[in-house]
């Protein structure tokens, strides 16, 4: 099985977002909407404050060109220690799985860029701060074909060490560490993201139970006993259909990243014709302690 997500529109969540302060959990839980009645989670992850979604926002970094000018921006992450961002490209139309990582300052200029082989789309990506301009990349790998008449995919998730004018071919180079998913509901596709606030990793997948998981893991324990149903998630829960979001089949999932006990979701996917006008992406909260179809929120981000 493959993930329907190669679209060049990557995932824009830090766009228009800011953190609700001073409500709490009251406006968390009455402010939202839930398609379905919410039960409860495989666990309970701490109350914690959400980003606003709706308002104009703003977008430091936007028209910036990054290292490969004509490859598709994927996904994007923060090393909020040192003051870099860190965009992940895909070349379109490309089904080698490989990748480009820029390095940028918070104003977009670019300061170094990477290579990579085999890995993966680059639909999502995690930031572990380490070193000034060298941190732990986190991102889906082992780009291939399980049997001849399959398309290729990743299957596991890894660390990197990024290292500007760096090239690192999954399969040959060392320096990769794999974690390959050990969860009893997995079947393929992890999607990696870190919240460093709280230093979590979020991991999206296609699973048995439901068409598509979150299982949400402190990352600390990842590193030490991998992702597995020993490591103990935090939560699982299935994600809503896109029926239960209200959005259609072509509305793809473009990435995502979290914060405290929410998830943040991006959708969209390209027009019917190239000439045709930007349709419109989407944003979605999830709060991580609820199951099943709810959803605390979804916004429509109409800029294209």
């Amino acid at each position: 099985m493959t993930e329907n997500d190669q679209s060049n529109r990557g995932s824009a969540l830090g766009r228009r977002a800011f953190l609700r302060t001073g409500t709490g959990i009251a406006a968390a839980a009455s402010g939202g909407i839930s398609l379905l009645t919410a039960g409860t989670a495989h666990a309970v992850v701490d109350p914690s404050q959400y980003f606003v979604l709706g308002g104009d926002g703003d977008d430091p970094v936007v028209r910036r060109t990054l290292h490969q000018p004509y490859w598709a921006m994927q996904s994007f992450a923060f090393d909020h220690v040192h003051g870099h961002i860190y965009f992940v490209q895909s070349k379109p139309g490309s089904t080698t799985g490989d990748l480009w990582v820029t390095r940028t300052d918070l104003s977009g200029n670019v300061l170094g860029s990477m290579a990579l082989h085999a890995f993966d789309h680059g639909s999502s990506m995690g930031i572990q701060p380490d070193t000034s301009g060298s941190p732990f990349i986190w991102l889906a790998g082992d780009w291939r074909s399980l049997t001849t008449n399959e398309a290729p995919n990743s299957h596991t998730i890894c660390r990197i060490k990024y290292q500007d004018d760096g090239l690192i071919d999954y399969h040959t180079s060392p320096g990769v560490a794999e974690f390959k998913i050990g969860l009893s509901d997995f079947l393929d596709c992890p999607r990696p993201s870190i919240d460093p606030y709280t230093n979590r990793l979020l991991v999206r997948y296609m699973g048995t139970t439901s068409p598509w998981r979150l299982a949400l893991f402190d990352l600390s324990d990842v590193i030490a006993r991998g992702i597995n149903d020993n490591t103990r998630p935090l939560t699982k829960r299935a994600l809503p259909t896109n029926a239960q979001l209200g959005l259609s089949d072509s509305d793809l999932f473009q990435g995502m990243t979290s914060y405290g006990q929410y998830a943040y979701l991006s959708y969209g996917g390209p027009p019917e014709n190239p000439s045709d006008p930007a349709r419109p992406s989407y944003l979605v909260r999830i709060d991580m302690n609820q199951t099943g179809g709810a959803v605390q929120r979804e916004v429509p981000d109409n800029r294209g």
